[in-house]
């Protein structure tokens, strides 16, 4: 491994997204995105919905939308343990955008008994989908 790079596994539930070196990592944490360059000090944080986005030791930079997990940094490795991740080319906008309107719809209602908290999630998960999907 090159002295400019730190190993990345991007894991969900089902299966290993990412496994190699990078030159960055950048996420969205609970206290605001933040970005892992080599070397970095141990470290770690709770990952909230949003656009992930590192950068290959080919120079490629590749942007996923998470709907949230958690980041490890030791040893110059980081290991993302996300709920849910999907690359740019995975992300069905026309979905992303009824998922949006779904949970707005459950965050206006006054009915009781609804779950707002899981509402909001959902949202701020179909707002990364939106942004990842929509981003040149």
């Amino acid at each position: 491994m090159s002295e400019n790079l730190v190993h990345l596994e991007i894991v969900t539930p089902s299966k290993t997204v990412f496994n190699d070196d990078v030159k960055s990592f950048t996420a969205p944490g609970i206290d605001g995105s933040f970005q892992i360059l080599s070397r970095h000090a141990p470290f770690i944080t709770t990952i909230v919905p949003g656009p992930v986005k590192f950068v290959t030791k080919e120079n490629e930079t590749r942007i996923f939308a998470t709907s949230g997990g958690t980041v490890e940094v030791h040893a110059n490795k980081i290991t993302m343990l996300a709920e849910t991740i999907s690359a740019t080319d995975e992300i069905d906008l026309a979905e992303a955008e009824q998922e949006k309107l779904e949970a707005t719809k459950i965050l206006e209602s006054t009915e009781k008994g609804i779950d707002k908290e899981a509402a909001k999630h959902k949202l701020q998960s179909a707002m990364a989908k939106i942004k990842v999907a929509t981003t040149k």
